[in-house]
């Protein structure tokens, strides 16, 4: 049997097959599941009604089924969020190509002139990128130059994983420290995937009898809205904001009754999502004089470092790290107090030729609209060795920072840090250490005056050697985004009065400036024009600092070599992509609906600053094609690879349209609700008065068969004469 199916009395429009055996309904398991029942056993499985129902009524008349099935037995509807459908868009097609960036300056102080620059190279092929990095200086005393980083990068999204070859930072947590590795390093990436939740969220679930529209609201807002059927629903990786808030999920029924739910949470990027792990394993030589030397390699060192989210308030974390003469290993956890803070902490020990040592760490931290809060304490034995203490620079043996921030309300904001510090400076040969202690206060207050001005004061105090300083300032912004300032600071008894104001450049075309002028104890002046245009950026800056005068002029952009061409444009610092309007000039390209610009001669355009492993919006601006072409899309959404190039291709085709004016042979206009259809192909036009019609695509020859509203009928042979710009003429047509 045929049967339109209803669930707990609500139609489902949709049409099952059952078979009856006598008094036995049934159906198959892969029937019931496309009706939205959930059913263990094969698709081709008889399925006994009765086993996963209360009542069934069945009316062989109309032939309707209305089964009564339990919650359990309901299929769970997703609610789709930003972060769960943006993995419906593929990555982008891999693409080769190239691009250099470049950052030139040329500088003249007291008659004396320097020239120096930052080049960063890159090869690109699919998923893996070749980059090196290199800085050089002319008219010093000699010139200098040095190789930064070399690096080759692999990258897996579909694994969440990261490759390198080369020169890289190793990974560290928040009670370990990073060094300059050459060599290899693997792990865990999360970059690789934006859209994923890596914070545990709180479970947001529930059950609807009828038709229902559910709704999140985060602290207050609204994020999502959709409509679900009956049965259990979930919403997946909620967008929720760091820090301490509340969610809420509205449902609201057939009838617009409404029940609320509210969860409070806290996320911090310090916690994992429960059973979601990390890791990153690296070996290679510790990089020494970076900046000043090419190549200078040390020991050989290797490090790792895990992290789990065993729950969704506990995350577990370790890591280790040895070479010659040194082993070091710790563990440490992120705890969840009850959705009010995060309490951190970990202990870890070594061994070297120094001696047994061990470091011992815990921290708090809370964070809210009113009120964030933090403070850490670390210490350290005096053999306690990681490799940036083997390579000279020493682990500190105390340290303790406290964090302080207050929201005012319409009485500003204000915020405090505190930062106490013992440093190991020297270990001497007999063991003898030399400890460098240092105590600090800052603090700053920001208040909005009227709608245009904003005041603000800072401070700080060094309790150790009795530094203080403190500035006032006023900033009024002056239009779209022109901005001044005046701001009066004492600095250890230097007393000065600064003023300034600035324009900044923002997109291709734009001309920005800032002057500034210090006056009191020293006395310092400085002005920069600065030019943003299509191809790169140019500077020139005048600047003096008591009777000394420096200029600098400066030139900063890329170029990047794909889909067969180069391209001139600003600096790139992550994805790129090439649209291609296969040879239309000057339409204009938008990204997320804003203006980027318009395509060349050769119907290309260089997008820049476009979100590695993200869905990015790239549209066309229709009303800038010509009358005789139309595009396949007028927008698509593109997910580049990083520090990578993509092509964006919207095929276009010319038109083969005519404006038609349809007679009778007796010299009447064709009556207005006629219908025109292209024997050839099919197409079909209605037709308006005085027997006008439009017709497009077009072909050579074409057979019109009119019908009137009569039902009489005529043919006309249309053969359109291309214009000079490709499309077709008016023509006059009899109908016989």
């Amino acid at each position: 049997m045929l049967l339109e199916v209803s669930i707990n009395g609500h139609p489902t429009q949709l049409v099952g097959q059952f078979t009856k055996r006598g008094e036995t309904l049934m159906s198959t398991a892969s029937e019931l599941r496309s009706l939205g029942i959930k059913i263990q056993g094969k698709d081709d499985d008889l399925i006994a009604v009765s086993g996963f129902t209360k009542s069934v009524q069945l009316d062989k008349a109309t032939l309707k089924i209305d089964m009564e099935v339990p919650m359990n037995f309901l299929n769970t509807t997703d609610i789709k969020t930003p972060a769960t459908s943006a993995d419906k868009v593929p990555l982008a097609e891999a693409r080769s190509g190239a691009l250099i960036n470049y950052d030139l300056l040329a500088t003249d102080t007291g008659g004396v002139r320097t020239y120096g620059g930052y080049l960063d190279t890159r090869y690109f092929s699919g998923s893996s990128v070749l980059s090196t990095t290199g800085i050089g200086y002319l008219g010093g005393s000699p010139a200098t130059s040095a190789r930064l980083d070399t690096t080759y990068t692999y990258s897996n999204p579909n694994e969440l994983l990261r490759y390198r070859a080369g020169d890289f930072i190793t990974s560290s947590l928040s009670w370990s420290r990073s060094v300059r590795f050459g060599g290899f390093q693997f792990g865990s990436d999360f970059t690789l995937r934006p859209d994923l939740v890596k914070s545990p969220t709180p479970n947001l679930g529930g059950e609807v009898v009828v038709p229902s529209t559910v709704d999140l609201f985060v602290n207050g807002v609204r994020q999502l809205s959709q409509a679900v059927q009956p049965g259990p629903f979930e919403i997946r990786q909620a967008p929720i904001a760091s820090g301490a808030g509340q969610i809420s999920v509205a449902v609201t029924d057939e009838l617009g009754r409404q029940t609320y739910r509210t969860v409070p949470f806290y996320s911090s990027d310090k916690l994992l999502a429960e059973n979601l792990s990390s890791y990153t394993l690296e070996s290679g030589w510790v990089r020494r004089n970076y900046g000043a030397s090419s190549a200078n390699y040390g020991e050989l060192a290797t490090a790792g470092t895990g992290r789990l989210g065993y729950s969704k308030m506990l995350t577990l974390e370790t890591h280790g790290e040895a070479m010659r003469g040194m082993q070091m290993g710790g563990v440490g956890s992120v705890f969840n107090l009850d959705n009010w803070a995060v309490l951190t902490a970990a202990i870890s020990a070594s061994k070297s030729d120094n001696g047994n040592g061990q470091q011992y760490s815990v921290g708090v931290e809370r964070s809210s609209s009113f009120l964030s809060t933090s403070l850490t304490r670390t210490q350290a034995t005096t053999n306690y060795r990681d490799i940036g203490a083997m390579e000279g620079s020493p682990v500190s043996r105390a340290t303790t920072v406290g964090t302080l921030g207050i929201n005012l309300g319409s009485y500003g904001s204000m915020s405090l840090a505190y930062t106490a510090a013992k440093s190991t400076l020297l270990v001497s040969t007999t063991g003898n250490v030399s400890i460098a202690d240092s105590q600090s206060l800052t603090i700053s207050y920001f208040k909005s005056l009227t709608r245009n001005a904003n005041m603000f004061v800072t401070g700080y105090r060094d309790f150790r050697s009795g530094g203080y300083g403190a500035t006032i300032g006023l900033i009024l912004p002056l239009g779209n985004n022109d901005v001044a300032g005046i701001s009066f600071t004492n600095n250890n008894g230097q007393r000065t009065i600064t003023a300034q104001t600035s324009r900044p450049s923002i997109s291709p075309g734009d001309v920005g400036w800032q002057v500034q002028d210090t006056e009191g104890s020293y006395t310092q002046r400085y002005g920069e024009l600065d030019y943003k245009g299509n191809n790169g950026r140019a500077s020139y800056t005048v600047a003096q600092t008591g009777s000394t005068t420096s200029q600098r002029a400066g030139v900063r952009g890329s170029i990047a070599l794909l889909d067969g061409s180069a391209f001139m444009s600003n600096w790139i610092d992550d994805s790129f992509a090439v649209v291609n309007t296969e040879g239309i000039k000057d339409v204009g390209i938008y990204t997320e609906n804003r203006f980027a610009g318009k395509t060349n001669s050769d119907g290309q355009l260089l997008l820049t600053d476009l979100r590695a492993y993200d869905v990015n919006k790239v549209s066309v601006d229709v009303l800038d094609l010509p009358l005789t072409q139309q595009l396949d899309v007028n927008e698509q959404y593109v997910k580049p690879r990083d520090r990578a190039g993509t092509v964006i291709n919207f095929k276009a085709k010319k038109t083969s349209d005519a404006s038609l004016i349809l007679k009778l042979s007796n010299g009447d206009y064709v009556p207005l609700g006629s219908r025109v259809k292209i024997r050839e192909n099919g197409q079909q036009a209605p037709v308006g008065y005085d027997g006008a019609t439009y017709l497009s695509e077009l072909g050579t020859s074409n057979t019109l068969d009119v019908t009137m509203p009569s039902g009489a009928t005529c043919t006309a042979q249309l053969s359109p004469v291309a214009n000079a710009d490709g499309g077709m003429s008016s023509n006059l047509l009899e109908c016989h």
